[in-house]
């Protein structure tokens, strides 16, 4: 009887590997190896060039409509104004203030593999342009003085003025702090982005530049 249950034991094994069943491991003869987790990496140079991609960074912009006064006083005789001389008019006008990355080349990035966090560090970011449309302007109450005429070059200037008027009240308001506020967002977007798949492996962390001299 033993001998017929061993012959058992013994096709019962043989039948194991035809079927092509790994029993190494349940007889203690080696385990089974894991195979490595992959290696992810971030190339810090395309990440970089996915910002020179973009050139200049608007972030957040300030939109304004204003009416402004134009007046300019006529010929004196005798430190009276002599009536008709004078020049005047009401002006209403539309346009923007934006901030941001002028250059985005002073962006730096940096990965560090073993933590699995890559920073950008990004300069403060600056008034880019303050401009009215023109399309948007419009005169009214304009006087018609047939000897003191309103020029062109008199309502260019007074434009200018208002532009200058306009990128200092954006920046009482609070203009760039939300443009540097909005460049983390649009930074960590962009990064996330190029990383695609891999992105959920790293934090994307951004700094801001020490300025020169600080």
């Amino acid at each position: 009887m033993g001998a017929i249950k061993t012959g058992g034991a013994v096709i019962g094994a043989i039948a194991c590997f035809a079927g092509g069943a790994n029993i190494g491991p349940m007889l203690g003869l080696g385990a089974s190896q894991e195979e490595p987790a992959p290696v992810v990496t971030v190339d810090t140079t395309v990440v970089k060039n996915s910002f020179a991609d973009i050139g200049e960074l608007a972030t957040e912009s300030y939109n304004f409509t204003q009416v402004g006064k134009y007046s300019e006083e006529g010929t004196k005789i005798f430190g009276m104004e002599v009536p008709g001389t004078g020049a005047h008019y009401l002006i209403t006008y539309s346009g923007e203030v934006k901030a941001g990355l002028a250059d985005v080349s002073r962006i730096q990035v940096q990965a560090d593999e073993q933590a699995h966090v890559v920073t950008v560090t990004v300069p403060a970011v600056e008034i880019l342009s303050s401009s009215i449309d023109p399309a948007s302007v419009e005169t009214y109450d304009q006087s018609f003085s047939p000897v003191n005429q309103i020029e062109v070059g008199e309502v260019t200037s007074f434009l200018a003025d208002r532009e200058a008027a306009a990128k200092d009240e954006a920046v009482a308001q609070g203009l760039l702090n939300k443009a540097q506020n909005r460049l983390e967002e649009v930074v960590k977007g962009q990064v996330n982005a190029v990383l695609g798949e891999r992105a959920s492996a790293y934090d994307v962390r951004v700094a801001l530049a020490e300025e020169p001299g600080a």
